[in-house]
């Protein structure tokens, strides 16, 4: 093969690039003999390279020098302490728990049931159903099962009322007409069979933790959104005999035909003293929230603001409403937050912590099945006059029971969590479902507990948050100490700072006085003959401004070169009335009351800008005293390679 020039630049490149390959081991630095690896500089460097403004320091010298400059700062607060401080692990550890969380999801499953709640939000399913009561631990549900079986037919079939009148008892069997309700009304399982089910169909039976439903759909429709209205109500009962509450109701409401207010009606008569002293306000509510179907409509069916039903009578007394407001369902993204909290306090969580305990299951080789389930189950004894779990002689407590990776956990450990945990456990629970009950708890904590406690080993992107977060926190605190509040309190200090930098805090050159702009350069003229001849501000915006915009004044006190001021504007007197500007498509004229040269500022009025330039000499001295106190040595062949790879 003929050696090429091209041949022999691909060559070369190629072995560049393979010699300028940074390994996790490679060390950047040392600072006294504490490494810093090469990978961390190269991440923080790419990561805050957009933050940077000053130019300079985007170039990798430059940046090296902050880095190490950053280091020395926490090597220090680490040799002082500040690490210890109760207050620092404190906050570090809060924080760590809430980043936690974000990592002991499962996010695709949380944004699908995000998603399908939303879509549920914007419709309304109207339904009844049968219930067949049977505990959650019973095993036996032929006859239960049976039962709702047989139901499922008869609610197909049957005349409702008739049905309910027939076999619902309020204890075992339940037949409740439910109305209209949307997501989070129900148990996840029970909302999702009705909203899969077809309108005018019958779900097939289901089981949740109250026993065996069927579900009948009797309508869908689009979500009504929220109402807010006020109510005058008088009560079906009166402690006064002679009053009739349908006639008071209709008195009422010929009073508010009249023109009367409606909330002071409301404090006067309005039984329901909830909510009268807020005018008969009520909390907004959407369909199914309030225990009255005509009241829910006849509030959702009033249109303008304001309007006021006809008086309407319920279970609790005869109302007359008036329409507050209404709101439509939000868009997905303003709701998204409360959708994602709502998920996570509801049973629809269970499916999310499901799906990652399944994940972490398989990533640390574990089954549902523990085959030391069934020894336990052998050689587990329940003493009911302790109320307490025991094992048998024939196992040690401190016999293997549950081992995730590295951490194992004994039979003991899982006979404190039983006994920790015995308000949980149904007494009339038979032993194994008790036990198979209370392992899955006990294997989900464990397993999410592993993961917690070994997150910065395994995720990397972890790992550097809390790290990020845990370095910030220890420099904010030794910089208030060292540096902010140091330069604050040290007053000779600054004293004898401002008096070897005073040519830093001057005032700047400035006019008193007053600007003129506009577009046009005819109205600007008008302007400085207005001026001149002594009218005010006021009278000539009144004269030229009176149709349409024509001068825009600005009043004050203006530093030079600065806006309102036209660049070019140079005052030559203590007052004068300037020649005409233009500028940029403008044109504009200063009237000058009062020039003002430059001039020294006090300590007081400079302290601002004082404390910080204070601060940051105090830091710069800092610095050079915490290099002679910690030894820096930097790995220049990893520099190098450093340099190569940020430079592609």
């Amino acid at each position: 093969m003929k050696n090429s020039p091209t041949f022999f630049a691909i060559f070369w490149l190629s072995l560049s690039f393979l010699n300028a390959q940074i390994s996790e081991s490679d060390v950047l630095l040392t600072i006294s003999e504490e490494p810093i690896l090469a990978s961390e500089f190269i991440r923080v460097y790419n990561k805050n390279l957009n933050l940077v403004q000053d130019d300079s320091q985007k170039e990798v010298e430059s940046y090296l020098k902050l880095f190490i400059n950053y280091k020395l700062k926490l090597a220090e607060a680490t040799l002082l302490g500040y690490d210890k401080d109760p207050e620092y692990v404190k906050e570090l550890r809060s924080y760590k728990n809430q980043l936690t969380q974000n990592y002991l999801t499962d996010k695709n499953v949380t944004d699908e049931l995000v998603l399908e709640a939303y879509d549920r939000i914007l419709n309304e399913v109207k339904a009844q159903h049968v219930l067949v009561r049977i505990e959650e631990f019973e095993t036996d549900t032929l006859q239960a099962y049976s039962a709702i079986q047989a139901f499922q037919e008869r609610l197909k079939n049957d005349d409702f009322e008739s049905l309910k009148k027939e076999i619902h008892d309020g204890k075992s069997i339940f037949v409740e007409d439910l109305g209209f309700f949307t997501a989070f009304k129900m148990a996840y399982k029970f909302e999702s069979v009705a909203f899969n089910t077809k309108v005018g169909e019958v779900s097939e039976p289901f089981r949740t933790k109250f026993g065996f439903h069927v579900v009948k759909v009797l309508e869908k429709r689009k979500s009504k959104g929220q109402v807010i209205v006020a109510h005058i109500m008088i009560a079906n009962t009166q402690k006064d005999t002679t009053l009739v509450a349908k006639d008071r109701i209709q008195e009422l409401h010929r009073l508010l035909l009249q023109g009367e207010d409606f909330g002071n009606i409301a404090k006067q008569f309005s039984d329901d003293k909830s909510s009268s002293m807020r005018s008969g306000e009520l909390k907004p509510f959407k369909s199914g929230q309030i225990n009255s179907i005509l009241f829910e409509n006849t509030a959702f069916s009033l249109k303008e603001k304001e309007d006021i039903s006809e008086p309407i009578q319920t279970q609790f007394g005869w109302h007359i409403l008036k329409l507050i407001d209404k709101q439509a369902v939000k868009e997905f993204n303003s709701l998204k937050p409360d959708l994602e909290s709502q998920v996570r306090k509801d049973s629809r969580s269970q499916l999310v912590k499901s799906k990652m305990l399944a994940k972490l299951l398989s990533q640390y080789q574990l089954t549902g099945l523990n085959p030391n389930l069934a020894l336990l189950k052998s050689n587990i004894v329940y003493d009911k006059s302790n109320k307490t779990w025991k094992l048998s002689d024939q196992i040690k407590d401190s016999k293997s029971f549950l081992v995730i990776e590295k951490t194992s956990y004994s039979f003991g450990d899982f006979i404190n969590f039983l006994n920790k945990n015995y308000k949980l456990i149904n007494p009339n629970w038979a032993t194994e479902f008790a036990v198979n009950k209370q392992y899955k708890f006990f294997l989900e904590q464990s397993v999410f507990r592993y993961k917690k406690d070994n997150l910065e080993n395994e995720n990397q992107d972890f790992a550097n948050i809390l790290n990020e977060y845990r370095e910030g926190l220890l420099l904010f605190e030794l910089m208030q100490d060292k540096i902010w509040e140091g330069a604050k309190k040290d007053t000779i200090g600054l004293n004898a700072f401002y008096n070897e930098n005073k040519d830093n805090y001057l005032w700047p050159e400035r006019v008193i006085g007053s600007v003129a702009r506009s577009s046009n350069a005819k109205n600007i003229k008008k302007v400085r003959k207005l001026w001149a001849s002594g009218k005010s501000n006021q009278s000539i915006d009144e004269l030229l401004n009176k149709i349409q915009q024509n001068v825009i004044f600005s009043t004050g006190e203006f530093e030079l070169g600065l806006s309102p001021l036209p660049e070019s504007f140079t005052p030559r007197v203590k007052s004068q009335l300037s020649k005409i500007i233009k500028e940029n498509n403008s044109f504009y004229i200063v009237n000058v009351k009062e020039f003002m040269p430059q001039s020294q500022k006090s300590l007081e009025d400079s302290r601002g800008q004082l404390i910080s330039d204070y601060q940051t000499k105090l830091e710069t001295q800092w610095i050079l005293e915490l290099k002679s106190k910690f030894n820096v040595k930097v790995n220049e062949d990893v520099f190098q390679k450093v340099k190569s790879i940020i430079s592609k």
